[in-house]
């Protein structure tokens, strides 16, 4: 395994109610009520955690097809914190109209319901230029209620105001790009943008959305997907793989050879499929490449992404 990969390689996934494409949910056979339930979430995060991955992100918003009055992220992940060990979680949080004390104050009971595995990801239905006072009352605030330290800040960089937030406090920075160059060059966007506020570029880790949908061969994988678009077509807002498992473990080796990002946040097209696919075929691809992260799952879910101390040299996996 090589030092870039052990010290960078991350895998997340984010988890929309039956999976992102709008026609999944009518083609999956879920009952929508179930998407509302911890039961279906717990289902999903404890077999993300099981394989290894470092976090899972709970959209904020009702599941599309899912009853009113379904919990609200923070509220769901402290729901099923105490039934899925080993991961993170990381609800978003619209923080358009968030009252910062009482927002750390959710943020903080997470973390300690989850025993120290709580992030978070503001978003905002506004704009982002008045989101940086509020994303920092939140972390004056969590810091105050637990001392010495923060959960983790995870922030998307799609548009210059979101990048300067994400420059200043995220943990981790989220981006779409339709290539690995794009993405690559992204990536150093966010990192020339970390020095200029001050802060040493290798304390970011910076994870590429990808939009997956997979089968036992590309054909089939393929042939799902058009059916789903016949009933509401989903354009991609990202890479996207729609084949094998093999076709998602090779884009995630280019990726790291390419210091295209340093992990990769998953986006299942149909729940809960596409996960399945991902935790007990891919996963397995990358561990035997040496391309998967090693770690104790034990750790606090900030210092997971804490930079460990790299050679002058490094090389890639081949």
């Amino acid at each position: 395994m090589s030092a870039f990969t052990e010290a960078r390689m991350h895998l997340g996934v984010e988890l929309r109610g039956a999976g992102r494409h709008p026609a999944a949910l009518r083609r999956s056979g879920v009952d929508p009520a179930a998407l509302v339930e911890p039961s279906w979430w717990t289902r999903l995060v404890r077999d993300a955690g099981a394989r290894g991955l470092d976090l899972v992100v709970l959209p904020a918003g009702r599941p599309q097809g899912a009853p009113v009055g379904v919990l609200d992220a923070v509220a769901m992940a402290e729901r099923i914190a105490p039934f899925v060990p080993g991961i993170g979680l990381v609800p978003q949080v619209d923080i358009a109209a968030a009252e910062p004390t009482v927002l750390a104050k959710a943020i903080s009971t997470l973390d300690v319901v989850s025993t120290g595995r709580a992030g978070w990801e503001p978003v905002t239905s506004t704009n982002w230029a008045a989101a940086g006072p509020v994303v920092e009352g939140v972390l004056d605030d969590g810091a105050r209620r637990l001392p010495r330290r923060r959960p983790l800040t995870v922030v998307r960089a799609d548009e210059p105001a979101a990048l300067d937030v994400a420059a200043r406090h995220a943990d981790v920075v989220r981006i779409a790009a339709p290539s690995l160059d794009i993405a690559h060059a992204l990536r150093e966007r966010v990192r020339i943008a970390a020095a200029a506020a001050g802060r040493r570029p290798d304390h970011l880790a910076v994870l590429l959305d990808v939009e997956v949908h997979l089968a036992g061969v590309a054909a089939d994988a393929r042939a799902s997907l058009r059916q789903l678009d016949r009933t509401d077509e989903l354009p991609p807002s990202t890479l996207r793989v729609v084949g094998a498992a093999v076709d998602l473990a090779n884009l995630v080796e280019r990726t790291v050879a390419l210091r295209a990002a340093d992990g990769i946040t998953f986006l299942p097209l149909a729940l809960p499929a596409d996960l399945f696919a991902i935790t007990g075929q891919v996963v397995p691809l990358l561990a035997g490449r040496g391309l998967f992260r090693t770690g104790s799952p034990g750790m606090r879910l900030r210092a997971r992404f804490q930079p460990r101390r790299l050679p002058a040299e490094v090389g890639v996996a081949s």
